[in-house]
């Protein structure tokens, strides 16, 4: 494309040659010129220079003359002239009629309307004593070049008359592998008479815009002359702008204008796969007005997307990715890169092609980086290519995305200095489109272009007017105003009670809605698992793991094998067929204040894209009253910059004989909330919480059995006022129903000291862990097959607003904490400790121990070796079995203590 790229050709210094005696140039001059009257040399007066950023010259002039001889002949025969223009200079070829070779050949007279300048020819052949000028025209050009000029060398020689010295052509040609700078061939110069000077001159303001000086100010100027001898020496030279004493550069840039603005579409849904298309127009100057400038020539473009409108995973899979040596920019072989790599098409229209003669393609670039924000993880290919002008534009553009929101922007660097009025970028459709349309209806694209004419950068902004959301309904006009209606399913495998089965949960989200961007739920009661002989995946192969590219966590997983605990399913993007990568669930430790987590690792490798590793850690909490597991973590919904648009996240955790039923068959549900992105999917007070709730119900609990054992035992001082030390010990059958509920019942001849009351633990105070040291009055220990280790801590009294007498807590700690509470009253004259909550997980056995003595909590108000004292045991499973009993006080009374303790009543 003849002329794309501008820089203003000045006039410039006589440079003396450097060649040998042999063959060499003795003056080389180019220029451009507001006048040619008188002829423009370097010897001209400022005035007659043109120096217009981006104006239309009335003279653009090349001026060579070769070294002779002492005779004047010169000294070799040229049979080839080279000029390399500079670059940014534009020679448009489209403002001037093109005359058929044809026509040009047989009927010039025909190509009057096609005269774009005069070639005059110097020589010091007698037959030849006075220059003599050619007319220059403007040719349809060959298939394969962008341009074509020519005249008839035919004149009258003394005493030959009329001679046809053939016809010579200029060969246009852009240097499109490298700065794109325009130049000319003739490679068929007449050898007939031997050429001393030639002066070529076009008419700059012919359709006013065939010449257009470059756009930047001061910029490099330089133009390159080759010449060939038929023995084929050649000479080279090069014009630079600047003279002895003065130096010509281009200047006002001020002039130039640059109104470029731009124009988007995404079709007419929201959050959907769409053909995202956006052109960049840049009016050129008026036909109309031979005075005008054009606009500058763009240096760099920046384009950035609608937040929300983002890389669309589900396009992935079929995707390949185009290497740099493939794409060949800089190269003349051709673009070979793969089909599967292509995700666009691309139109130029210039004003020095004729309509539509720059289509192409646009490719998916070889990933680079894992920096999203280094614009070398997504790239995108531009070649428009045009066989019939032999022009082939390549252009390489850096992707920036956000990493914490995803939006995109693609950004042109240094572009060639190529005049056009329009580029226009489509992407493909389809239902695996690589682009999502924006999730709203009304969205801004910003832009950010910046011209060669160094003047400020301009920022057109463009819309993208949405009309419906996605299966049917209007869009939303405001980011809160989407729906957010997510699915939520968590359940065991099996509903089999005190059965080990795999437990899953499945979050989706429909199409168009809010981002998935948290969970805050709880599991059913005694859904539990054995972490017993399991370790945890370790903090620094957690970090490892998300510090990893994607393919290499695939390959060899950073946790240990023996932590893995489930598995993952992610399902991401827009349109019907969303991409599903698969993840892997560890066993880890305390994370955020609970007392273990799962770490779900999953490499986010398709397609052409290796974006890294997700590491989601989810914290475990835990109700320490019912052992309710409550997962309670962040959902990303941006990964590697890319806006993931998740649609579904299937967990599994289905090691083997892991995860735990309980024993309670009455109908429970894991609920809670799932958090939409709401106004702002990065702003957590943004987000919109929905309430979900899923229904579980096991079966087979009646057939559990249940008989667990109560050993109540005291120790110590038995008679009348004494503390006697108690010690309860429950232990329960393997395979038997789980307890749900605890009371015994002391006779009046035990009850609590209240002289020993003196410190109770406030409610703040156990919640901080910080209970008094007087407010402990016993410990406990708990053994369950669950875990590796007893849970064991201090019992203790706990004040109760709601009662007169304070809680008996168990504060059992260990791998898990549990609080075990027991509600104080008044019993039948004695005292009675319920344990209405005991979560539904096996325990082996429990022992609680209350010491005796001085401060002993309990008092005897009689002797107790006198009659065995005896308690009222209620045990209630949670399959609503029941194991009610008076239970016999074990005491150390022996057969004479209880003698005595019979002498001492009489």
């Amino acid at each position: 494309m003849v002329g794309a790229l501008g820089v203003v050709l000045l006039l410039v210094a006589l440079v003396p040659s450097s060649a040998s005696a042999a063959f060499g140039i003795k003056k080389w001059e180019a220029g451009t010129c507001a006048s040619d009257l008188p002829e423009c040399t370097y010897s001209s007066p400022d005035a007659q220079f043109f120096t217009q950023a981006a104006g239309h010259p009335a003279a653009g002039l090349t001026d060579f003359e070769v070294n002779t001889d002492g005779l004047g002949s010169p000294e070799g025969t040229l049979s080839k002239v080279r000029v390399d223009l500079p670059e940014g200079l534009n020679v448009n070829p489209q403002a001037v009629p093109q005359c058929p070779k044809a026509t040009f050949q047989t009927n010039i007279a025909a190509c009057a309307a096609s005269k774009v300048g005069t070639s005059t020819v110097y020589s010091v052949s007698s037959l030849l004593p006075v220059p003599v000028s050619f007319a220059v025209y403007n040719i349809v050009p060959d298939p394969g070049t962008p341009a074509l000029f020519g005249f008839h060398a035919e004149l009258s020689l003394l005493g030959l008359g009329l001679v046809n010295l053939g016809d010579v052509y200029l060969v246009a040609s852009i240097d499109w592998a490298h700065d794109y700078h325009e130049g000319f061939t003739i490679e068929n110069v007449p050898s007939q008479l031997p050429l001393v000077r030639n002066r070529l001159v076009f008419d700059g303001t012919l359709g006013n815009s065939f010449i257009t000086t470059p756009s930047p100010c001061n910029g490099d100027t330089s133009t390159g002359l080759q010449l060939t001898s038929t023995t084929g020496q050649t000479d080279t030279q090069t014009t630079i702008p600047a003279g002895p004493g003065r130096v010509k550069a281009i200047d006002g840039c001020q002039k130039v204008p640059f109104n470029p603005s731009i124009a988007a579409a995404a079709g007419a849904v929201t959050d959907s796969p769409a053909a995202v298309t956006a052109t960049l127009n840049v009016p050129q100057s008026s036909p109309s007005n031979p005075m005008s400038i054009n606009s500058s020539t763009v240096k760099q473009a920046s384009v950035s997307l609608p937040l929300g409108a983002g890389l669309n995973p589900s396009a992935a899979e079929p995707l390949v990715a185009c290497t740099d040596v493939q794409f060949g920019k800089g190269q003349t072989a051709p673009v070979a890169c793969p089909a599967k790599s292509q995700i666009g098409t691309v139109s130029i229209q210039t004003p020095v092609l004729p309509a539509n003669s720059l289509p192409g393609a646009v490719y998916l670039g070889q990933q680079l980086s894992r920096d999203p924000e280094s614009g070398n993880e997504y790239r995108i290919f531009i070649d428009a290519e045009s066989p019939r002008y032999g022009i082939s534009v390549r252009v390489v553009g850096n992707v920036f995305a956000n990493a914490k929101t995803g939006r995109l922007t693609a950004v042109v660097k240094d572009a060639p200095q190529v005049t056009f009025s329009s580029f226009a970028l489509q992407f493909n459709g389809g239902d695996r489109a690589p682009l999502t349309s924006p999730p709203i209806c009304a969205n801004t694209i910003n832009t950010a272009i910046t011209p060669w004419s160094g003047q400020a950068a301009a920022g057109p902004t463009g819309s993208i007017v949405l009309t419906n959301a996605p299966g049917g309904g209007p869009c939303a006009k405001t980011m809160a105003e989407r729906a957010f209606a997510p699915g939520f399913d968590a359940a065991p495998r099996s509903d089999e009670a005190l059965a080990y089965t795999p437990f899953t949960a499945h979050l989706t989200r429909p199409q168009g809605q809010q981002e998935l961007k948290g969970i805050d739920v709880h599991l059913p009661p005694g859904a539990t698992a054995k972490l017993a002989g399991v370790p945890y995946c370790p903090p620094g192969d957690i970090a490892d793991a998300a510090a990893n590219a994607g393919a290499a966590e695939k390959k060899k997983a950073s946790c240990p094998g023996d932590s893995h605990v489930g598995v993952a399913t992610i399902q991401a993007g827009t349109g019907p067929s969303p991409l599903q990568i698969d993840g892997d669930v560890y066993l880890a430790g305390p994370y955020k204040g609970a007392p273990l987590s799962l770490a779900v690792i999953t490499p986010a490798v398709a397609g052409p894209f290796d974006l890294g590793t997700v590491v989601v850690r989810v914290p475990l909490k835990l109700d320490p009253e019912t052992a309710q597991i409550n997962p309670d973590t962040e959902i990303p919904d941006v990964f590697g910059g890319a806006k993931l648009d998740i649609r579904s996240i299937f967990v599994n955790i289905n090691r083997k004989e892991f995860t735990l039923n309980g024993t309670n068959c009455a109908k429970h549900a894991a609920a809670g909330v799932l958090l939409g992105g709401g106004a702002d999917p990065t702003n957590p007070a943004a987000w919109a919480p929905a309430k979900v709730s899923a229904e579980v119900e096991l079966q087979g609990c009646k057939a559990l059995k249940f008989k667990p054992k109560l050993k109540l035992r005291l120790f110590g001082a038995t008679h009348r006022n004494q503390h006697p030390r108690l010690r309860a010990a429950l232990k329960a059958r393997a395979g038997d129903a789980n307890i749900a509920r605890a009371s015994v019942g002391l006779p009046h001849a035990i009850f609590l000291d209240q002289a020993s009351l003196g410190t109770v633990c406030t409610r703040p105070q156990f919640a901080a862990n910080a209970c008094p040291k007087k407010s402990i009055y016993g410990k406990a220990r708990a053994f369950t097959p669950l875990l590796g280790k007893p849970l064991e801590g201090p019992v203790v009294l706990r004040s109760n607003p709601a009662h007169t007498l304070p809680d008996m807590v168990a504060h059992l700690e260990g791998q898990v904490d549990i609080d075990l509470v027991g509600v104080i009253d008044s019993f039948k004259g004695g005292i009675r400790t319920t344990f209405n909550t005991i979560p539904d997980v096996p325990v082996d056995k429990f022992v609680l121990t209350l010491p005796g003595g001085k401060h002993g909590l309990l008092v005897a108000s009689t002797n107790l070796c006198k009659e065995p004292p005896r308690a009222i045991v209620k045990i209630k499973g949670q399959n609503g079995k029941k194991a009610n009993r008076k239970q016999k006080l074990r005491t150390p009374c022996g057969k004479k203590q209880k003698k005595q303790g019979k002498k001492h009543k009489h």
